[in-house]
């Protein structure tokens, strides 16, 4: 026959549920089985990250809005790209936090260096060959094989119990070679801002330059704590630093009600289409003729004259 067994997965099984199935027979022998199942990784609180806009001028003014659990507590982060780049295992997931817990699973019945096996003390069955009805029957040796008690061994689980959970020993072995069973548990590049090249071009045709000095180079943009009001939402406003490069952003909660949430790393790409980059000598004596190098990056759809005064 067959049996279906409704098994609700939810955040507490994770990361691996193990389920024990077992059946007491009339005589008191138990019959058992178990299965692994690997549950996935996720968090209960449910953290939303994003910024308003994917792409923006350095110095321009974004927002950061996060959607969590009423009540949590949220830490911000926004780092250039390259950090990560540098050390990408030390970036927070799912996976690496569930990492950090000392105990994920319960195996055999070790404990500090002490193995805690439990002596089988029913009686040894004799290996001896039964005439019946003028046949012989051999016995097989049930050596290799399974029981209940290997089952709940492997579980971790210590049963105190007068069934009959170990397989029968055999008092004499029986030559020949013997059955064997195993086991095994189921155990892109930078991409052009439409939205405002359009608008820059406008400014340079009409002779109306926009000048932009930059000079903030941050390596960590936001390292922010941020409460969510009664409905879970928060926003920040932030600056965009001057660095050309993609930053990364993520937000890690907590909840008295729902507990720990992570969130997805978000992408904001800071790009200019049109900006000048001076290469200056490492040193100059007072008086000293030096060329000082500039190099214009323009990614507009049109050409530009550039002169230097």
């Amino acid at each position: 026959g067959t049996l279906q067994l409704p098994l609700p997965v939810q955040a507490a099984l994770a990361p691996l549920a193990r389920l024990l199935v077992y059946s007491m027979v009339p005589s008191g022998e138990v019959i058992a089985s178990s299965a692994d199942f690997q549950v996935e990784r996720c968090l209960p609180n449910k953290v939303k990250l994003g910024f308003a806009a994917k792409e923006g001028l350095p110095g321009s003014s974004t927002l950061l809005q996060l959607q969590t659990s009423p009540g949590s507590l949220c830490a911000l982060r926004a780092v250039d790209k390259s950090v990560l780049l540098m050390k990408p295992e030390d970036e927070l997931s799912p996976s690496s936090l569930f990492d950090l817990l000392p105990l994920k699973e319960i195996r055999g019945y070790s404990f500090k260096h002490y193995h805690l096996e439990e002596d089988n003390v029913n009686p040894c069955v004799p290996l001896d060959n039964l005439l019946l009805n003028g046949f012989v029957y051999m016995p097989i040796s049930p050596d290799g094989e399974g029981d209940a008690y290997e089952i709940l061994k492997d579980l971790g689980l210590k049963v105190f119990t007068s069934s009959k959970i170990h397989k029968p020993e055999i008092c004499q072995q029986y030559p020949g070679p013997l059955m064997e069973r195993s086991y095994s548990g189921s155990i892109p590049a930078l991409s052009l801002l439409e939205d405002f090249e359009d608008e820059l071009l406008e400014h340079v045709l009409d002779g109306s330059a926009v000048e932009t000095t930059r000079k903030y180079f941050p390596e960590t943009w936001i390292w922010e704590l941020l409460p969510a009001d009664s409905e879970g939402n928060a926003a920040l406003e932030v600056t965009i630093p001057d660095t050309i490069t993609e930053w990364k952003a993520n937000a890690f909660c907590t909840s008295a009600d729902t507990g720990f949430g992570l969130s997805p790393t978000v992408s904001l790409r800071a790009f200019q289409p049109f900006f000048v980059e001076l290469t200056m000598p490492y040193s100059v004596v007072r008086g000293e003729s030096f060329p000082l190098k500039a190099t214009v990056f323009s990614y507009l759809p049109a050409c530009l004259r550039v002169s230097n005064s």
